[in-house]
């Protein structure tokens, strides 16, 4: 069977509020703020192809705003992608989404620019912004929950033997292990309440941290400033890390929360449109984030910032075999990656990381010159690994981590959306 293919990518979307809900006509029809969200342009814009006679609108009584037909609106946003995007991928219904933006070179969660998010200084107020959640924003408001909102079941005998053998694991594979144990001990890992959802989320990571790390969860998980940065250095090391350590962590993971419809994030999205709970959404997604190309991409990055290694050499290599320089190049960022520059810039501030430092900018001075292309997310990532001693695959775990707040929150997009939307069509002959 042939599937038609297109582009299905991240969309840049105006800020909203990160209560905002916007509900859609079931006869077909959807509002201008919608519309515009699907096509990743500003309302504005929208009107003017209204003008030119692009698009067709209509006003019914009682409505504030204008109508817009959504196959219509569909089917021009399926058949456009940004400038230097991959190329088409499967046809997809056109996908929208809040919880995260790219504007003028900046990275947005729910129109907040990510520095502002950084400057927190806690992976959980972050987390708890990309989600957008009651649960969540009372942890932002008040600095904690009432004692049943952040709550894992307690692991049943029978499995913790299982539960205590995740470390012997390969380290990357841990994470997704633990939280399908996880999901075997919650009777309600199928319930599907966004709120739900949400609070589950910020209890079930760090829960599958301790499991990962050779430890059983406790029932009941305080998310207090920095916790979720030390539950995961000692997952990955066994030790805490200094405040420094810990800060540089937190600042990494709150740079990778969320990227927009990525191939995670629609991986979990095509699981959530089955109506498959948070726990096996989470598994499809982990499973997108093992590729090379995604959440293993660290890997590779890692291996050109070995000491003693020529980077000319190394970039040589890679050039000849017609491949990108891992860590290197992102087509929504042409002129630098913002959370590459944040992650180094908190990077360069940990003492001990001048020599390091020398080998990322010779890298990227050879990179530049050969490719033009800037550090990203990867190489920042994979530079942390080095200044902290741990093994390249940490960066896929720390991926996972960082990632599964930002799947959860794309998660309850999709329960709200139409079930099964996620269909191939075969081409009109």
């Amino acid at each position: 069977m042939l599937i038609n293919i297109v582009n299905v990518d991240p969309l840049n979307v105006d800020p909203i509020n990160m209560e905002t809900c916007v509900p859609h006509s079931p006869d077909g029809w959807i509002t201008t703020t919608e519309a515009a969200q699907r096509l990743g342009v500003k309302r504005a814009t929208l009107y003017a192809y209204v003008s030119r006679g692009l698009l067709q609108s209509q006003r019914r009584p009682g409505q504030q705003e204008s109508l817009f037909d959504r196959a219509q609106i569909d089917a021009i946003a399926s058949a456009s992608r940004p400038p230097g995007a991959p190329q088409p991928v499967l046809r997809f219904r056109s996908i929208a989404t809040t919880v995260s933006s790219q504007l003028d070179g900046d990275l947005l969660y729910r129109g907040v620019p990510l520095r502002e998010v950084v400057a927190l200084d806690s992976v959980e107020h972050a987390a708890a912004l990309v989600m957008g959640s009651v649960a969540a924003q009372a942890l932002w408001d008040d600095g904690g929950l009432d004692a049943q909102v952040l709550r894992t079941p307690e692991m049943p005998r029978e499995l913790r033997a299982l539960a205590t053998g995740i470390s012997r694991l390969p380290l990357e594979r841990r994470l997704p292990v633990a939280v399908q144990l996880l999901a075997v001990a919650d009777p309600l890992a199928g319930d599907i309440d966004p709120n739900r959802v949400r609070s589950t989320a910020l209890a079930l990571v760090p829960a599958a941290l301790s499991l990962a790390g050779g430890g059983l969860p406790t029932t009941r998980h305080t998310l207090a400033g920095g916790d979720l940065a030390e539950h995961l250095l000692r997952a990955l090391g066994g030790r805490g890390g200094s405040s420094a350590e810990l800060r540089l962590v937190r600042v990494l993971l709150v740079s990778l929360l969320d990227h927009g419809l990525t191939a995670s994030t629609v991986a979990a999205r095509v699981a959530a449109s089955t109506r498959a709970g948070l726990h096996d959404c989470l598994a499809a997604a982990y499973a997108a984030m093992s590729g090379p190309l995604h959440g293993a991409a660290p890997i590779a990055a890692h291996g050109l910032l070995a000491p003693g290694l020529d980077p000319a050499v190394a970039v040589g290599r890679v050039v000849r075999e017609h491949r990108g320089v891992a860590g290197f190049g992102h087509f929504l960022y042409p002129e630098g990656d913002p959370r590459a520059d944040l992650v180094l810039e908190a990077l360069w501030r940990l003492p001990g990381t001048r020599p390091l430092r020398r080998r990322v900018e010779a890298l990227s001075r050879v990179v530049a010159e050969r490719t033009g292309a800037k550090p990203n997310i990867d190489l920042a990532s994979a530079a942390v690994l080095h200044a902290l001693e741990l093994p390249a695959e940490a960066g896929e775990v720390v991926f996972q981590v960082a990632r599964s707040f930002g799947v959860a929150a794309h998660v309850v997009e999709e329960y709200a959306e139409e079930p099964l939307r996620w269909r191939g069509r075969d081409p009109v002959t």
